[in-house]
């Protein structure tokens, strides 16, 4: 579950019950976590966003993706 909150994006994780916050860039990484896109696509349409260069988009959304997977909030598609 994710909940807005003052440009943050709060998840629960159902399983843990355990809360956690992203920032707006985060949040919009979640966002783009839809199954559909990868690691590369979603540094790009963040680079459409904000005017920041798209190989330090892709290395914080690598980051952030990595945060969330050793959390279990996403999962890997093969």
């Amino acid at each position: 579950m994710v909940q807005q909150v003052e440009g943050s994006s709060v998840l629960l994780d159902i399983d843990s019950g355990e809360y956690f916050t992203l920032n707006e860039v985060g949040g919009r990484v979640w966002d783009l976590c839809d199954g559909s896109r990868s690691v590369a696509s979603i540094a790009e349409a963040l680079s459409a966003e904000y005017e920041v260069e798209e190989a330090v988009l892709r290395a914080d959304a690598m980051e952030c993706l990595g945060d969330l997977l050793n959390r279990h909030l996403v999962v890997l598609q093969t």
